[in-house]
């Protein structure tokens, strides 16, 4: 179940925006919602990625670090074929210490198949070795657009009309734990102040609300960010910021405090191996999880994550019981997050609308002839889910292995969508 972050009263503020929500709700047909929670903006979608540690000829850990390209060429593929309006990468997008610029340019060439802008955030192992942004000044052109500034590591962007994009710099080289630094913190109260009125969302390395066992003590504080409370009660006391989006621990989970959803992002190159897809309107977000479609090697990341140490730290007894935890429940994997204040989450059953007025493609075994009739199907996938031992079954939008199709993109996946002009701040 999802389960709030803490639990408050609600001041009087929030309580009049929560009754002016819900009598509009109540009054108004459904093209209202808009008005009702205070956002005028239409329907979009975006994917996010997170870990993908890309490298080349490095030995595998915990990490599928030979296997990361791969990895990687699979997601940028399955984005397109869901065309979402743009893509967050959210931290550790290569491998370190002392390649990342080898590393960085292997990104930026499986970049340029995807087909919409794509903008990202720092994680500990993009920043190893010289100062991050003098790095990424060597790039130039190739990162101009994407966020990231010869100025400042953290930034802002509107990717569509009515919606804000945040980019937060979590990242401490050398370090799993991460870092906020006050300069930062003081931007951000100025860019949520100067964006008022505009849907929220919020894009950082760390989790600023971070999930179990990482809200703990030790083994697991030293993934922590320590600055993450302060974060929070800047954002929280903003009304417009609705959804904040992190990567860094292995971990599907989606939890709320305050106003916001904070989603937990799950590695691409370390199990389960899968990306998040969000469907976005002013009523409220759906949120899916799907997987690289290498079965086999899915298979592999999944037992070398039940004999690493992060398992046998959560439990010495049971290290599997961390799969778990890294899979997520129903609710975390897939599930729709109304905006309205004081929402649950809800799963995503059969017959739900999606958020933004899109149909969802449907799993290609559901219509191919020669498969088993639905209701086997369902009994069938119900038995795979009670089994410790096998990975998630619910991928919705993904295709199997066998049906992948070649990685070569058409000349017209080469040409990405516009978007509005960068909002970064100055160092100070």
């Amino acid at each position: 179940m999802v389960e709030d972050g803490h639990t408050e009263l609600l001041s009087r503020r929030h309580f009049l925006a929560g009754l002016g929500a819900l009598t509009c709700f109540g009054q108004l047909s459904m093209l209202a919602p808009a008005k009702a929670a205070g956002f005028d903006f239409a329907p979009f979608s975006f994917a996010v990625v997170s870990d993908s540690h890309l490298s080349n000829g490095l030995p595998d850990s915990l990490k599928l670090l030979q296997e990361s390209q791969l990895f990687l060429q699979d997601v940028v593929k399955s984005i397109n074929e869901q065309k979402v309006d743009f893509v967050i990468f959210c931290g550790d997008q290569v491998e370190g210490p002392g390649r990342d610029e080898v590393f960085w340019q292997l990104f930026i060439d499986i970049m340029a198949v995807l087909n919409c802008p794509w903008y990202f955030v720092l994680g500990e192992c993009d920043v190893s070795g010289p100062p991050a942004v003098e790095r990424m000044v060597t790039y130039g052109p190739d990162f101009k657009g994407k966020g990231l500034t010869s100025g400042n590591s953290y930034w802002s962007i509107d990717p569509v009309a009515g919606v804000h994009l945040i980019g937060l710099d979590t990242a401490k080289a050398n370090s799993e734990a991460g870092d906020l630094s006050s300069a930062q913190m003081n931007w951000l109260k100025q860019d949520l102040n100067s964006n008022k009125g505009k849907m929220t969302i919020v894009v950082s390395h760390h989790p600023l609300l971070a999930p179990p066992p990482y809200d703990g003590g030790p083994p697991f504080e030293e993934y922590t960010l320590m600055q993450g409370a302060s974060a929070r009660e800047i954002l929280g006391a903003c009304l417009d910021v609705r959804l904040a989006i992190s990567g860094h621990v292995p971990i599907n989970k989606i939890q709320r405090e305050r106003n916001i959803w904070y989603v937990s992002c799950p590695p691409v190159d370390t199990y389960p191996c899968e990306y998040k897809l969000f469907h976005v309107d002013p009523q409220g977000i759906t949120v899916e999880t799907l997987g690289v479609r290498y079965e086999a090697l899915v298979k592999k990341a999944k037992k070398i994550m039940v004999n690493s140490r992060l398992a046998f730290q959560y439990s010495n007894h049971k290290p599997d019981s961390f799969l778990k935890l890294a899979e997520g429940s129903e609710l975390d994997r897939s599930a729709y997050l109304a905006l309205a204040p004081g929402a649950v989450a809800q799963h995503l059953g059969k017959g739900k609308a999606k958020s933004n007025g899109k149909k969802a493609a449907k799993p290609k075994a559901t219509k191919e002839k020669g498969k088993k009739a639905a209701p086997e199907q369902k009994k069938e996938n119900k038995i795979n889910q009670s089994k410790n031992d096998q990975p998630p079954k619910e991928q919705p939008l993904a295709e199997p292995a066998s049906n992948l199709p070649d990685l070569a993109p058409s000349k017209d996946s080469l040409q990405p969508k516009n978007s509005d002009q960068n909002q970064s701040g100055e160092q100070n």
